[in-house]
């Protein structure tokens, strides 16, 4: 059996990916991945805020792990009712998304890993770095990027 990484943000754009992936690969294991940041890493980035969160940084966690999860739960719903056979998964941002997505890959041994795309091409998808960029450029597995269709962004 076919296992699929697919990574979800609740976005149109992830939505339409399952649908696809789920097209493909009818059957197929799928994990459906978020990755949400903490808000430590959120606070050292714009330190203005740490005063103002002070003792309350792990509550805050709390509540965007709870939210990250909630969304693995929603794709996983969504790929399950696409036909697949779909469990959740949310996991904190470390490093970088891409290779976020790229461990949890190895962890389940993922045959590919599904991801939708910004519709960006050439040098402006080089520049903004996106997800699927990275995990062209980095993923030693195959990556399947399912871009909107034509005439909707």
């Amino acid at each position: 059996m076919t296992t699929l990484l697919i990574c979800y943000d609740g976005s149109e754009r992830a939505d339409h990916a399952i649908s696809v992936a789920a097209s493909i690969f009818p059957g197929a294991d799928a994990h459906v991945l978020n990755v949400w940041e903490p808000m430590e890493r959120i606070v050292a980035r714009y330190s203005a805020l740490g005063p103002y969160l002070g003792e309350s940084i792990g509550d805050a966690d709390a509540g965007i792990a709870a939210e990250a999860s909630d969304a693995a739960g929603s794709g996983a719903q969504l790929a399950t009712n696409a036909g697949l056979a779909a469990t959740p998964r949310a996991v904190p941002l470390l490093t970088t998304v891409w290779e976020a997505v790229l461990q949890v890959a190895d962890d389940v041994d993922a045959d590919v890993i599904i991801t939708g795309t910004r519709s960006l091409h050439g040098m402006r998808e080089a520049l903004s770095n996106t997800l699927s960029h990275a995990l062209l450029q980095h993923s030693r597995r195959a990556v399947l990027a399912i871009p909107m269709p034509a005439g909707q962004s």
